[in-house]
């Protein structure tokens, strides 16, 4: 990638987060870059209304298939193993893993 600063951005939010290599690359590349970022969340893909949500009154995550759950799990790895050492002290982190309601489907 071309290497450029971007000074400005403090936070970056990342939904649908996977552990495809090229999303990968690109979120170690955030972190390199970003000299401001404070704060960058990677939310993987999990039902668009979980059970821990207060707004949710029925209590239960939508099913997912079960390749949605097991990428979901697959990318907290990839997250963990590859993104998580890279980032700085002075970093927040912040990953959004599937619920755990959802490991009763695998």
């Amino acid at each position: 990638m071309r290497k450029q600063q971007h000074h400005n951005l403090k936070s970056v939010r990342i939904t649908g987060f996977c552990s495809a290599k090229g999303l990968v690359e690109l979120t170690c590349h955030v972190i390199e870059s970003m000299t401001s970022l404070e704060c960058l969340t990677l939310e993987t893909r999990q039902s668009v209304v979980r059970c821990s949500d207060p707004a949710n009154k029925s209590g239960k995550c939508t099913p997912l298939p079960k390749d949605i759950v097991m990428e979901g799990h697959r990318a907290v790895l990839a997250i963990r193993t590859y993104i998580e050492p890279k980032v700085p002290s002075e970093v927040k982190l912040h990953v959004l893993e599937p619920c755990s309601c959802h490991n009763a489907e695998l």
